[in-house]
């Protein structure tokens, strides 16, 4: 029994079993933005039905109604039908979505120590677009059973569901592929110029919005009567802020069909037809917003904002061709046609999210008919701006830099043959120089070696002088003697050599035994001296 329950009896732990904590990161995931839109959407309902001293038997149908409306579904009010809605609080709502699912992919990564795979990019999708696709159908439901009470049509399911999945998608696109778009990349072996179009397109169509909200700008400052006419259809101060709140929702609306204009797109609304080449005039409702488009006739200095484009696709050109040198100056291999590759995908980009916007900011607008600009010109249009002036611009700026690049390199060259030149010339100086120098140092050791050559009886005899000349001796008898052993000396040292006889052999020993005889003799002689002294 007790090694029973010693035993560990624990099962694998299977990988696909649900989590706690993956849960709860994925239930936070699609509740936490349906709760939060749901929640504003109530309070702002409330509110206004208050304000306009309304009673609230139909606010349950009009939360659904902005629901589908924030999520740009068609809504027939009225037998109106309402297909141009603001793009403003959708873009939020899309960034919002986005955000959350990027937190997900990061909690994900967090709890689990590994990097974010396919699975788990598959479950934070499923999970963003549950909790929506949830309450659009509740919303169906409830305005379904509204539209019996209220003015209120029942808008198509299928258009609804779609519309909810495309928005909730592309949140997912931006917030999971934020984390996960570079490693992917790298593992399907993307090419790289396709992996930097990405970038610059992004820049060229926020540049190209950007000068759409600011000739929307100056198109309401230059018609600023009509703006306030406009503004004081409210009445009071109720109705004036209501026409101002709706005025910057659908901002973006208007900057997307200035944008479309500055390509050189056409823009209806109803029976006003505004391009740079043609401006007809026409009825519009009655927002501020709109104080921004003129009444015609064209001028005829419009077709100049062309250059807006134009700048845009130079600049996309000039970023591109800036990128690649900086790629060249790091070591990496860049051929000759990765930039106007990287242009052209670039391009594209920008034409078809242009394409898209233009799209999503036009629809059916009641009895003005269609309102927006022509979303497939402007596509096309941009791509054709973008990718013309972009190649064009790239290349001369890369075929400068490698001019450039190459004059630098032949200037650096000659100067290194010139440095190599010139210790050559050097050392064949510094070569003869020392030549001459050593045979002046032999010359000057010439006389040295002459001077040891000098026989050394000369240098005895003269140091023999010098002995005597320091001596201070009155015997000369003993200086003759002397003198005459030395010179006997001398001449036996100058003889030749030559074997030694017996005869030679004994002549030192009796030339000994009379220096020996001359030194007595010449003490006796001192001994004489003295005493005579």
């Amino acid at each position: 029994m007790t090694s029973t329950l010693g035993r560990n009896s624990r099962l694998p732990t299977n990988q696909d079993s649900p989590d706690p904590e993956q849960f709860r990161i994925l239930l936070g995931t699609a509740a936490r933005v349906p709760a939060v839109t749901m929640a504003l959407l109530v309070t702002v309902v409330v509110t206004t039905l208050v304000a306009a001293s309304s009673d609230l038997t139909g606010v349950y149908a009009a939360t659904a109604g902005a629901w589908l409306g924030l999520h740009q579904v068609t809504l027939t009010i009225d037998g109106t039908a309402l297909g141009v809605l603001p793009l403003l609080p959708t873009a939020v709502l899309v960034w919002l979505s986005a955000r959350s699912c990027a937190s997900a992919a990061d909690a994900m990564v967090l709890h689990s120590g590994y990097a974010l795979d396919g699975r788990d990019a598959a479950r934070i999708t499923a999970a963003t677009l549950a909790g929506p696709l949830a309450v659009t159908v509740t919303a169906l439901v409830v305005i379904q059973d509204a539209s019996s009470v209220l003015p209120v049509s029942m808008p198509d399911p299928a258009q609804s569901l779609a519309w909810v999945t495309g928005l909730y998608l592309l949140s997912s696109l931006l917030g999971v592929g934020s984390r996960m778009w570079r490693p992917l990349c790298d593992r399907y072996a993307v090419p790289e110029w396709l992996v930097d179009s990405v970038r610059p397109a992004t820049r060229a169509v926020l540049g190209m919005f950007a000068m759409g909200g600011l000739l929307t700008v100056v198109g309401m400052l230059w018609s600023w009567q009509s703006v306030g006419e406009l503004l004081a259809r409210g009445g009071n101060w109720m109705g004036v802020l209501g026409l101002l709140v709706i005025s910057i929702l659908y901002l973006p609306n208007v900057m997307i069909g200035a944008a479309a204009v500055l390509a050189g797109s056409t823009v209806e609304f109803g029976e006003v037809r505004l391009s740079l080449f043609e401006a007809s005039g026409g009825d519009l409702p009655a927002l501020p917003v709109l104080a921004a488009i003129p009444p015609g006739p064209a001028p005829s200095f419009w077709p100049v904002a062309l250059a807006v484009p134009a700048t845009i696709g130079a600049l996309l050109g000039r970023y591109v061709a800036k990128r690649n040198l900086e790629a060249q100056a790091r070591g990496e291999y860049v051929s000759s046609s990765d930039g106007a590759l990287t242009v052209l995908a670039a391009s594209a980009e920008a034409g078809v999210v242009t394409a898209l916007a233009t799209w999503a900011a036009g629809g059916r607008l009641g009895f003005f008919g269609v309102v927006g600009g022509n979303w497939w010109l402007a596509g096309v249009l941009m791509f054709a701006w973008s990718g013309l002036l972009g190649i064009i611009t790239a290349q001369l700026l890369l075929w400068r830099e490698g001019k450039l690049a190459a004059a630098e390199a032949e200037a650096a060259r000659a100067a290194e043959a010139e440095e190599s030149a010139e210790p050559d010339e050097t050392e064949d100086d510094s070569d003869e120089d020392g030549e001459s120098g050593e045979d002046a140092a032999a010359g000057e050791l010439e006389e040295p070696k002459a001077l040891e050559a000098a026989p050394a009886g000369d240098a005895e005899s003269v140091d023999a002088e010098d002995e005597d000349g320091d001596e201070d001796t009155d015997i000369e008898d003993v200086e003759d003697d002397t003198e005459v052993v030395d010179a006997e000396v001398v001449d036996d040292d100058e003889e030749p050599e030559s074997k030694p006889d017996a005869k030679d052999i004994e002549e030192p020993d009796v030339v000994d035994a009379e220096i020996d005889d001359e030194a007595d003799d010449g003490d006796l002689a001192k001994g004489t001296r003295n005493t005579s002294d």
